[in-house]
């Protein structure tokens, strides 16, 4: 049976080609989404103005009932990431972090420590499981015993 998603994806602008591998990998396993992030190749955008370029990011969020937070080796350095995770936190999204291919020992966000519902490796079954609604955390040490907080 197949499902649809409404999604938004998270990532370092270095690591924007994954988003299609990702959402190839949810098609292929059943889950057909709608991708609300905006995607550099597909959509050059010159804007340097950190306002606007949140004022666009903003609604997407909104629309999306769940996060992907692609997690390279950049991904902690970046502060659009870092804000994303935020907001969407605040807009009761649920938001699953999601090792690269190969990835599994880069640095996790901080604000995807204190947010994310789940933290998964690059492996469909898992990534699928996390989007329906299960908490795995295949990654840091997270104390589960701690509420998600919400700004």
């Amino acid at each position: 049976m197949e499902q649809e998603k409404n999604i938004f994806i998270s990532h370092h602008h270095s690591d924007v080609e994954k988003t299609e591998k990702i959402k190839a990998i949810l098609e292929k396993n059943g889950l057909k989404t709608k991708d609300g992030s905006i995607n550099q190749l597909k959509n050059p955008n010159k804007a340097t103005n950190e306002e606007y370029i949140k004022s666009l990011l903003r609604p997407k969020i909104t629309w999306a009932s769940t996060m992907l937070v692609l997690i390279g080796d950049e991904t902690h350095k970046s502060d659009y990431v870092t804000w994303e995770i935020e907001y969407a936190a605040k807009e009761g999204k649920r938001i699953i972090g999601i090792y690269l291919h190969g990835e599994a020992d880069s640095i996790v966000p901080e604000a995807l420590k204190i947010h994310g519902d789940a933290l998964v490796l690059w492996d469909s079954s898992s990534i699928i499981k996390a989007i329906q609604g299960e908490d795995i955390w295949n990654g840091i040490k997270r104390d589960w015993e701690t509420e998600r907080s919400i700004c």
